[in-house]
């Protein structure tokens, strides 16, 4: 779990770093300025974010620098050192991109022009995929499902890259490939398949990202916060379900709003705050739509979560 942490951190400071626009050299020159020292190098950068240190002494450096809050990084150097941080849950923007760095699973520019022409109809075709293994998710266990869900993923995700389209379609196939795997995570955490379920989780936030969906960046979000919370990380599980309440927006479809704030309140009863699951947990005035899902991860939006009550 240690390396795990100190990797997670290394991430972390890796995507603040890409967010100000500076090199791994440039990072190193920077902080060498500010010390007045020449001790710090790009490979001892590289070294952070690769999870190998965790560069305590220039945190502080590294704070002004990144222009990120100096008690966000000490937060995370503790928790990448196996410290209790639990006194209380990391700010939205912070949580999103502690949990859900995206620049490892970028679904961005086409790697290639040269590929075959799709339109809606190959769009509209993919979606009905993603509903079809939504609907093979209510009738097969998930470790029996697991692969098979993978390789739709897998299918998907080279159908957008070796094929061109036009920048409507391409946003169709990238929400589709997000709903993919926002299924298949939740299939693979069903399974026990824990970390392979964040990488998909990770994966599914890019391409909605990508996208410009925030509902579905949201959904996704709340997808993970729902592992944590159930695998003894509730007070992660409540910062990243806040945070995905945040991402979502107050523009958010208002039955999407309600399946995150029933996220929020789920995590709220795991960390042991029941007064505020209670002050949370949504009232429907009519019932839930009767096309329902299993569990809170897979949605439509709008489907009652699971064991939430």
């Amino acid at each position: 779990m240690g390396d795990a942490k100190r990797k997670r951190f290394g991430a972390y400071l890796a995507q603040m770093r890409r967010d100000a626009h500076k090199s791994q050299r440039q990072l190193a020159e920077t902080l060498c300025r500010m010390s007045g020292t020449v001790s710090v190098t790009r490979h001892e950068v590289s070294r952070w974010e690769r999870g190998e240190r965790v560069p305590d002494v220039w945190l502080p450096a590294l704070a002004t620098a990144l222009s990120v809050p100096l008690d966000t990084l000490e937060r995370g150097a503790a928790h990448a050192r196996g410290e209790d941080i639990s006194a209380g849950p990391r700010s939205p923007a912070e949580a999103l991109a502690y949990f859900l760095p995206d620049h490892d699973v970028d679904l961005g520019p086409l790697a290639s022009e040269a590929g075959r022409r799709v339109g809606a109809t190959t769009a509209a075709t993919l979606a009905d995929r993603a509903h079809s293994l939504r609907l093979a998710d209510d009738v097969i266990a998930g470790g029996d499902l697991l692969a098979p869900a993978l390789r739709e993923l897998d299918g998907a995700i080279r159908l957008y890259r070796e094929t061109t389209h036009s920048e409507e379609t391409g946003r169709s196939l990238l929400s589709s490939i997000g709903e993919m795997a926002q299924i298949t995570g939740w299939i693979a955490s069903d399974a026990g398949e824990h970390e392979q379920a964040a990488r998909v989780y990770r994966l599914g936030v890019s391409a909605a990202r990508e996208a410009g969906d925030l509902a579905l960046v949201g959904n996704l979000a709340g997808s993970l916060a729902y592992q944590l919370s159930n695998t003894g990380r509730e007070d992660d599980g409540l910062s990243l379900a806040l945070a995905a309440l945040e991402e979502a927006g107050p523009d958010a479809p208002a039955k999407a709003r309600a399946l995150y704030l029933d996220r929020v309140a789920w995590a709220h009863t795991k960390a042991g705050d029941t007064h505020q699951r209670c002050a949370l947990s949504p009232r429907p005035t009519k019932p839930w739509p009767t096309r329902t899902r299993r569990s809170p991860q897979t949605g439509p939006i709008g489907s009652p979560p699971r064991n939430s009550m």
